[in-house]
C-alpha cells in the first residue's frame, strides 16, 4: 500500500468536502437586494444604507467589524452607448477626482492604475486608487459601465487587508447585479365624455 498516495486521496477528499460545506454555508449566508429594478446578492453581516434620490439609486454596504465600504450607484436616466462618453465626463470623472482629492487631503500619496472587471456579466472599465500613508495603504476600486441602458458605478473601498478578507462579498455583489427593464404603469382607460 502506498501511504503517500492514500494520504493525498484523503487530503483531496477533505478539500472537496470542506468546499461543499463552505458552499452550503455561503448559500445560506446570502441576502438579496431588490428595489426599483436593481437587484444583487450580498453576504450576511453587511448592512445597506439607501441614500437614493430622484437622480440615482445609491446604496452603501458596510460592516460593523471592518473599515470597508461598497457603493452601488445606478443613474435613473437611460442612455445609449453613444452617450456613455458624456456620462463619463459628467458623472464618473468628477467622482474619481473627488475620491483622489479626499485621499490627498488626508495626507496620502495616491497611486492610480487602470483596471477592468465584470459587473453582472458586462465587462466594465475601472481604476484603482491606492492611498499610502506612512506604510499603511487603502485602495478604492471604482468600476463603471452601461447596464440595461443605465450608468452603473461600483466602488469597493477600505484597507487592503480588510478588502482581501471580504473580497468574496464584493465578487458576489458585482457578479449578481442586474437591472430589470421597468415598464411604465398602464394607463387607465377613461371613457370619452
Amino acid at each position: 500500500m502506498n501511504l503517500g498516495r492514500y494520504t493525498f486521496q484523503i487530503f483531496a477528499l477533505l478539500i472537496v468536502c470542506s468546499g461543499l460545506v463552505t458552499a452550503q454555508v455561503l448559500a445560506s449566508d446570502a441576502k438579496h437586494f431588490d428595489k426599483e429594478g436593481l437587484t444583487f446578492d450580498y453576504s450576511a453581516g453587511w448592512s445597506i444604507a439607501d441614500t437614493s434620490n430622484s437622480d440615482a439609486q445609491q446604496l452603501q454596504l458596510s460592516r460593523p467589524d471592518a473599515d470597508l465600504q461598497m457603493t452601488v450607484f445606478v443613474h435613473r436616466g437611460r442612455i445609449s452607448s453613444e452617450k456613455m462618453a458624456d456620462a463619463h465626463k459628467a458623472i464618473i470623472d468628477p467622482y474619481i477626482e473627488g475620491v483622489a482629492k479626499q485621499f490627498v487631503s488626508m495626507g496620502a500619496r495616491v497611486e492610480r492604475s487602470s483596471d477592468s472587471t465584470d459587473i453582472g456579466g458586462v465587462r466594465c472599465d475601472g481604476i484603482k486608487l491606492k492611498a499610502i500613508v506612512t506604510g499603511d495603504s487603502a485602495t478604492s476600486q471604482i468600476y463603471w459601465g452601461l447596464i440595461g441602458q443605465r450608468v452603473v458605478v461600483l466602488t469597493f473601498f477600505g484597507p487592503d487587508n480588510d478588502r482581501k478578507k471580504f473580497a468574496s462579498t464584493w465578487d458576489t455583489v458585482r457578479n449578481s447585479l442586474k437591472i430589470a427593464e421597468t415598464k411604465p404603469a398602464p394607463k387607465r382607460f377613461q371613457a370619452p365624455k
